[in-house]
Parts: C-alpha cells; sequence; structure tokens
C-alpha cells in the first residue's frame, strides 16, 4: 500500500506546528490520533521522519527530504480541486455553441448579454455554421451542442425542443402581395419564391403538404445565405419566407413583412446534444439558461407590416 491522504496532511501539519500538542489543537485532532497517523506513514515509507523525546519533536534527514515532496502532493490536490469546484461554481470554463447564422445573430446576442451578467466569468463561442454542419460540430466534440432547426434526428445526437420560429413573408414593399388584406400560401407560391437551400425547401414543402396538397412548393431560386435571400427580393427577383427571428433585419433594407395565413407554418428549433455525453457544468449552465430565456423573451405572434 502507499502513504494516504490522511497520513500526508498529519504528517505536514506536525512538522508545520512544531509538535503533536500544537498540531492536534490548530487542527481540532486528537494528539494519539495524529501520532498513529504519523508511525502508519512511517511504516509505510519504512523510515521514520521524526526524531521524538519527550518535550519536542525534530524532522530527521529522510523526514526533511519528505517534506517538500509530501507538501507539493497536498498543494497541487488541494489546486486540483479548488479548479474544480470553480467549473461547477461557474467561476470559470468555456462554452462552445454550433449555431446556424440566423439565430448566431438573433437570438443568440441577445442571450450572451443576459448569461453574462449572471456568470462573467464563463467563456462562450460562437460556431456560426450552416445546420448541417452545425449539428456535426455536436457530434465530433468540436461543440458542446448546437441551437438549430430540427432535422431527421442523427443516431449520435439528442434533440429538445427549444422554441417554434413562425414563418413570415418577406417581399418588395411595391409587390402585389401587398394590397391583399390577407395573404394565403397559394397566393404566394403563384410568384416566384427565393428558398434557402434544398433542404429548407423540402422541409418547408412537407409542412405545406400536411395542410393541402395543392400546396406545391417551386423555387425560382435557391440559395445558401439569408444574406443572398435578401438581396435578390430586394431586386424583385421574388419573395421568400423566413422565421420571425429574421424580420428584425429585414425592415433597414425596405422590404415588407407580410403575415401568411392559411396555413400557419412554423420551424421547430431545437437544443441538441450528443447522446451519452454529459455537459460541462458551464454548457449545462449556459442551456439552462437559453430554455428560461427563450421561454421568457420570445413572441412569436404576429409581426406587424414594416416598410
Amino acid at each position: 500500500m502507499s502513504p494516504n491522504l490522511r497520513q500526508l496532511r498529519a504528517f505536514i501539519n506536525v512538522t508545520e506546528a512544531g509538535s503533536f500538542t500544537d498540531a492536534a489543537q490548530r487542527h481540532r485532532q486528537t494528539q494519539s490520533g495524529l501520532s498513529l497517523l504519523v508511525k502508519e506513514l512511517e511504516a509505510e515509507l519504512g523510515i521514520r521522519v521524526f526524531d521524538r523525546n519527550t518535550r519536542k519533536i525534530r524532522l530527521t534527514l529522510a523526514g526533511a527530504d519528505f517534506y517538500p515532496l509530501a507538501l507539493k502532493v497536498l498543494q497541487d490536490l488541494d489546486s486540483a480541486v479548488e479548479s474544480t469546484r470553480q467549473l461547477r461554481d461557474k467561476l470559470r470554463g468555456t462554452v462552445r455553441i454550433a449555431c446556424t447564422p440566423l439565430y448566431a445573430s438573433s437570438l443568440l446576442p441577445k442571450a450572451l448579454v443576459e448569461y453574462r451578467k449572471r456568470f462573467p466569468a464563463i467563456q462562450v463561442r460562437l460556431l456560426d455554421s450552416l445546420n448541417e454542419q452545425a449539428l456535426l460540430r455536436v457530434i465530433s466534440g468540436e461543440a458542446d451542442f448546437a441551437v438549430a432547426p430540427q432535422r431527421d434526428t442523427l443516431p449520435d445526437l439528442k434533440e429538445e425542443p427549444l422554441f417554434k420560429d413562425r414563418f413570415e413573408i418577406v417581399c418588395p414593399a411595391n409587390h402585389p402581395l401587398t394590397k391583399r388584406k390577407s395573404v394565403k400560401w397559394h397566393d404566394v407560391l403563384e410568384h416566384p419564391f427565393v428558398s434557402l437551400t434544398s433542404d429548407y425547401s423540402r422541409r418547408l414543402q412537407i409542412d405545406l403538404a400536411a395542410n393541402s396538397s395543392a400546396l406545391l412548393l417551386q423555387p425560382a431560386h435557391e440559395v445558401s445565405y439569408l444574406t443572398t435571400a435578401l438581396g435578390m427580393v430586394s431586386a424583385g427577383l421574388g419573395v421568400t419566407a423566413l422565421p420571425s427571428s429574421a424580420l428584425p433585419m429585414i425592415s433597414p433594407l425596405g422590404l415588407m413583412i407580410l403575415a401568411v395565413d392559411g396555413p400557419v407554418v412554423y420551424r421547430q428549433v431545437c437544443f441538441s446534444t450528443r447522446h451519452g455525453q454529459s455537459l460541462s457544468p458551464a454548457a449545462k449552465s449556459f442551456g439552462d439558461f437559453l430554455f428560461g430565456f427563450t421561454a421568457a423573451s420570445r413572441s412569436l405572434g404576429r409581426p406587424k407590416r414594416a416598410g
């Protein structure tokens, strides 16, 4: 067997106090208990660490050589324990969030401002990526979790619903749709449509078809980025449908936001983690905070028309 921590601490305490009596008083232990621990330590080491007489103790040469080594072991252990407690108490740590560009530019900056008020020592890194790449970053371990639209569940991922984001129509201010008192999806699909990626089109088509087989989405253009879609809409090349989270970005462009009914379509945004992998204390605290933040602050009702 090897010396244990109680034996090492007893040896350090007696050495620093200069006697068993003083060490026992300082550390609220019995003198006999300290003496027994030191004797056990000497038996484990096979050497005497103290020369004793009736009045005082003195380190042996071997004990003096052992003292700084034992002290370093305890200091390293205390440092490791304190470091772990800081992680537990969110006094340090790093959170890596994979996120699609829309939510990396809308939801998460607002959440991050509020989170830092509570945990200023936690570092948060946003890894903005297209949806599939964001999920793959979680699977690879590059990110702790992802905030991204729901997809066909990958076997390595666990998806938890975070919030629903309602789709609205975006078009130029002079578009014919703006003259209607109410806008239906069959009205929208009569005009050229700018879609964000084929996966976006496919999922939107599934949602539309679930309400009516007559709603057929045939994009005139498919692009990868939101800014590209908005540029094409601004140029009059079509209309697009975007989640409500994107709407604050649209007003400065002079575009119109139209609430579309019949049917109302939502995008489910999820909090995705890797199956079987526990989150770090920092990542878990941000995740718990994010669920509360979205529940308290998001308003996904019908937006006002903007021009």
